[in-house]
């Protein structure tokens, strides 16, 4: 196993038990160093991508949520086209973000 995939992997058991702080720092090490040997349009960065963006999601980090998630959705359209279930998934994810925001702004 390769130390990114290594991180990544200590990364979910964190994020399993709810430590989400710790699970993040790990994704963004484990992501830092996939992409020193991949391209970044690479669907290799998909787990990596996805799992750091559930996790910042998770502790209500919407913006950067929002970028990861969306980095996300590009690379699997590009690699599986817009009927991918997975990219339906982000989808329902960034406009849950989406509504939370506004309902947030809208009763400040």
């Amino acid at each position: 196993m390769t130390r990114e995939a290594d991180y990544l992997s200590l990364g979910e058991q964190f994020e399993e038990n709810g430590k989400y702080f710790k699970a993040e720092r790990l994704y963004k090490k484990a992501l830092d160093l996939k992409l020193k040997t991949v391209d970044p349009m690479s669907s290799e960065l998909i787990p990596y991508l996805y799992n750091l963006g559930m996790v910042q999601a998770a502790l209500d980090k919407t913006s950067e949520a929002y970028r990861t998630l969306g980095r996300v959705t590009v690379i699997l359209l590009k690699e599986f086209g817009e009927d991918h279930e997975d990219v339906k998934e982000i989808r329902d994810v960034l406009n849950m973000l989406h509504e939370e925001t506004h309902e947030l702004v809208a009763n400040a």
